[in-house]
């Protein structure tokens, strides 16, 4: 496998916002996340085991350009984001709906615990940053509210 080869699994990660992928092929061992700077590789081959630090820019995608008068919602800890309370359900909180402050915005699930994420501040959703089923960090931004909407 050959950095181009690596590049182009990269794009197609990103295009389809997959956080983490990992592939064995030919010896080699490349393990890559959205999540960290650094993409490692390993052989098979004593003598080679390289490790290529990768730009953040090429595996990251750059966070959301927020406006300061926006509130922004961050996830509290690590875990799987849901908009609904089950499949069937509608989402808590959608683009362009009002919500109150405490109201509940999504789930994360956090070893097979459902924790509710409520909404800092009543206002207006203006956006939702991701989608059923992906993974979250702590920290990321989960939704953007406008306060005084």
């Amino acid at each position: 496998m050959n950095i181009n080869d690596l590049e182009q699994i990269i794009r197609i990660l990103k295009q389809n916002e997959v956080t983490d992928f990992e592939i064995e092929h030919d010896g080699v061992h490349i393990k890559l996340s959205r999540g960290g700077s650094v993409v490692q590789t390993s052989t098979q081959i004593s003598s080679v085991a390289p490790a290529i630090s990768t730009p953040p820019a090429a595996i990251q995608s750059a966070p959301p350009v927020v406006d300061e008068k926006y509130t922004k919602v961050e996830s509290p800890i690590v875990g799987t984001f849901y908009r609904k309370p089950s499949p069937d359900a509608e989402a808590y909180a959608s683009e362009g709906q009002m919500v109150k402050k405490g109201d509940t915005l999504c789930i994360i699930e956090a070893m097979k615990i459902m924790n509710e994420i409520e909404a800092p501040v009543s206002g207006k959703i203006v956006k939702v940053l991701l989608t059923d089923g992906q993974v979250v960090e702590f920290g990321e931004v989960l939704f953007l509210i406008d306060p005084s909407a």
